[in-house]
């Protein structure tokens, strides 16, 4: 087995038990539903041979995710934990092991927006009062932040103001 791709694997693993642990499901239910998406995942994705079949690998977790979201009481911890494991399979998807090695590195912008929008989350449901005109402050900001984000990927003019030398 290739050794690339284990750490993100099992930050995925890690993360989907400690989700599946705030569920409240009895004898570890939620903790099982997620950590047998993320094996089926993982297995899916290293061992067939086949393409098509590997293709189908993040299917196992995001059903497994969903189905303890849905279980998952409401509650400040469980919708973090939720926003976590979110991260967790992007940068497991990141870490594919049939590319080049680096690929976390080279996804750095594309898997900051969703971890700056969790971190902005965590924020505001940890520092702002609990009332509707901080969740409408926290939601501007949000807005605000990824519009940001947006706008200066997509306008790298913005970061590189100096013409290029000419030799």
């Amino acid at each position: 087995m290739n050794p690339r791709g284990l750490g993100s694997w099992a930050l995925l693993l890690a993360v989907g038990g400690i989700f599946g642990a705030v569920t409240g499901l009895p004898f570890g239910s939620g903790v099982l539903i997620a950590v047998v998406g993320g094996l089926g995942s993982g297995l899916l994705d290293r061992w067939p041979r086949r393409a098509d079949v590997r293709s189908l690998a993040p299917v196992p977790v995001v059903v497994a995710f969903a189905t303890v979201a849905a279980l998952a009481p409401l509650g400040l911890l469980p919708e973090l934990l939720a926003g976590a494991a979110g991260v967790a399979v992007l940068v497991w998807l990141a870490d594919d092991i049939r590319r080049p090695a680096g690929g976390i590195r080279r996804s750095q912008l594309t898997l900051g927006v969703p971890a700056l929008a969790l971190g902005i989350a965590w924020a505001s449901a940890l520092l702002l009062p609990s009332t509707a005109a901080s969740l409408g402050v926290a939601v501007a900001l949000l807005v605000f932040v990824v519009a940001a984000i947006a706008y200066l990927i997509g306008a790298p003019r913005v970061f590189d103001r100096e013409e290029p030398s000419v030799s």
